[in-house]
């Protein structure tokens, strides 16, 4: 399972992934190619492993990790995302300029940044992929599907960008859910309406809300 990368063995699933997209396509991972040659249209690969340079021969190829790799606009981003950077590799997506992404991440990974407001798993993953991006459940992947086979099942989901980066919102994020089960008036300084609340209680709305409000004039 050379750097957390496992390869998914159905031809049905990698066929079905090829088909939902099109255009200018950028692949995370083309590993083997056994993704790549489904995909049609103008295709670049981001792989780090060189050892696959024979399998991906016929393709456009970046030997780079995609963390590195300096942004391009495509229509498309699609790839099997390595369990260990998941994170980093979703985030760094607001770096990019997009219509959609399919990616295929951890079951667990993708059900935390879909939980909500009062949900076991609700944090400050959930928080930012929300914030920032358009989150559809496309299909759950058992574990038996991959070579080698892993601990865990995957998840394909369909992300679209719905706001730019914002550091400072992301710093207040990371604040409050540093001490998630602490009320908010042990936290940050805040009116009556919130100090009773915990973090892991409040929606995106809400935190939005919050947010906007310490950060106005009177706040500066």
């Amino acid at each position: 399972m050379k750097l957390g990368q496992v390869f998914l063995k159905n031809e049905k699933i990698l066929k079905w992934m090829g088909s939902l997209v099109e255009g200018k396509i950028l692949e995370i991972g083309g590993g083997d190619g056994r993704l790549t040659k489904y995909l049609k249209g103008d295709i670049t690969v981001i792989e780090i492993d060189k050892r696959f340079q024979e399998y991906l021969k016929n393709y456009k190829v970046i030997w780079k990790d995609f963390l590195e790799v300096e942004p391009f606009e495509v229509d498309y981003i699609i790839g099997n995302v390595p369990y260990y950077i998941s994170s980093l590799i979703l985030f760094k997506l607001l770096d990019w300029n997009f219509k959609k992404a399919i990616l295929m991440f951890q079951k667990e990974f993708v059900m935390k940044m879909m939980m909500n407001a009062g949900d076991r798993d609700y944090g400050r993953l959930s928080v930012m992929s929300q914030y920032y991006f358009k989150v559809r459940l496309m299909k759950i992947i058992s574990k038996y599907n991959f070579t080698p086979i892993p601990k865990v099942d995957s998840a394909i989901i369909e992300i679209e960008k719905i706001r730019n980066k914002d550091e400072d919102f992301e710093k207040f994020v990371r604040k409050i859910f540093s001490h998630k089960n602490k009320k908010l008036r042990n936290i940050i300084n805040v009116s009556d309406e919130y100090k009773d609340i915990r973090p892991d209680q409040m929606t995106l709305d809400e935190i939005i809300k919050l947010y906007n409000s310490l950060k106005g004039p009177n706040n500066a």
